[in-house]
C-alpha cells in the first residue's frame, strides 16, 4: 500500500463514496502499522462537486488536458516575446477549447448520473481557464486529485509574472518607454476587455441574485399567508360540520317530538270519534 495509488483509487471514485473508501484505507493502514501513511490518507478531502468532475474528465480525457497545457504554454510563451497578434489568437482558442471542455465534462457527469449545474459548470470554466493560465493550476488539474474549482483570477499571475521584464534585460534608448508600453497594449488590451466583461458579468449576476432572493422572499411570505388561510379555512370547515352535527341532532329529535305529537292527535281523534258515535 503507497501513498499515490491509494490517492489515485480514491479520487476515481464517485463523489459520495469518497469519505468512506478513505476513512476505511486510512483504517487498513493504520492496522498495518502504517501510521503516518494512515495520517496522509486520513487527511485527504473529498472533492467539490466540480472538481469532482474536472477529475473525471482528466481521466477520461488526458488528451484535452494536454492540449489545455500546450495552449498555455503557448500563451505564456507569447505573454514572454510580447506578441500580441499571436496572444490574441491563443486567447481565441483558449475561449474555444474552454468551452469544449465544459461540454465534455457536463457529458461525462450526465452519463455518471450527476449532471452539471450551471454553478459547476461556472466552476469548471474557471477550473479550465485557470489550467491555460497557469502550469500549476495545469499540473493539479492532469493530476486528477482537484478538491475544489481552481479561480483564474490567481493563476493568471503567473501569466503575467513577466509582462513588462522580458526585455528589462535589454538597453531601452531615450523615448524608448513609449515604445514599450505600444508592445504591451495589444497584449493587455484583450484581458482588459475580458476583465470588464467578467465584471458586467458579475454585475448581472448579482443583479439576478438580488431578483432571485426578493422572489424569493415574496413566495415564502405568500406561502405563511396561505398557510394561514387554510389553517382558518380548515378550522371554519371543522365548526361548520360540528354545527351541522349539532343541527341534525336538533332536527331528529324534532322529528321524533312531531311524530309523537301528530300520533297522539291521531289516537285521541280516534276516540272521540268513537266516543260520538256510541
Amino acid at each position: 500500500m503507497d501513498f499515490e495509488s491509494v490517492a489515485d483509487q480514491l479520487y476515481a471514485l464517485p463523489r459520495d463514496e469518497f469519505t468512506a473508501a478513505r476513512n476505511a484505507a486510512a483504517k487498513q493502514a493504520r492496522e498495518q502499522g502504517y501510521r503516518e501513511l494512515a495520517e496522509q490518507i486520513g487527511a485527504l478531502h473529498r472533492p467539490s462537486t466540480a472538481a469532482w468532475v474536472a477529475n473525471l474528465l482528466a481521466r477520461e480525457q488526458p488528451g484535452e488536458i494536454r492540449a489545455l497545457v500546450e495552449l498555455g504554454d503557448g500563451l505564456r510563451e507569447a505573454q514572454h516575446r510580447l506578441h500580441g497578434d499571436e496572444l490574441r489568437r491563443l486567447s481565441a482558442q483558449r475561449h474555444q477549447l474552454v468551452h469544449g471542455l465544459v461540454q465534455q465534462a457536463q457529458a461525462l457527469a450526465r452519463a455518471a448520473g450527476h449532471p452539471a449545474s450551471e454553478s459547476v459548470s461556472r466552476e469548471l470554466s474557471n477550473t479550465f481557464t485557470a489550467a491555460v493560465n497557469s502550469s500549476a493550476a495545469a499540473q493539479a488539474l492532469s493530476g486528477g486529485r482537484l478538491t475544489s474549482a481552481l479561480d483564474p483570477a490567481d493563476a493568471a499571475v503567473e501569466l503575467f509574472a513577466e509582462a513588462g521584464t522580458a526585455k528589462a534585460s535589454e538597453h531601452v534608448p531615450d523615448g524608448g518607454t513609449r515604445g514599450h508600453d505600444d508592445r504591451l497594449r495589444p497584449v493587455l488590451d484583450p484581458w482588459r476587455r475580458e476583465a470588464a466583461q467578467a465584471d458586467t458579468a458579475r454585475e448581472e449576476a448579482q443583479h439576478a441574485l438580488t431578483g432571485a432572493d426578493q422572489a424569493a422572499r415574496e413566495a415564502a411570505t405568500a406561502l405563511q399567508e396561505l398557510r394561514a388561510r387554510l389553517e382558518a379555512a380548515e378550522q371554519a370547515e371543522h365548526d361548520t360540520r360540528r354545527r351541522v352535527r349539532s343541527a341534525r341532532q336538533d332536527f331528529e329529535s324534532a322529528d321524533r317530538e312531531a311524530r309523537e305529537a301528530r300520533r297522539r292527535v291521531h289516537d285521541l281523534q280516534r276516540r272521540l270519534g268513537q266516543d260520538g258515535s256510541g
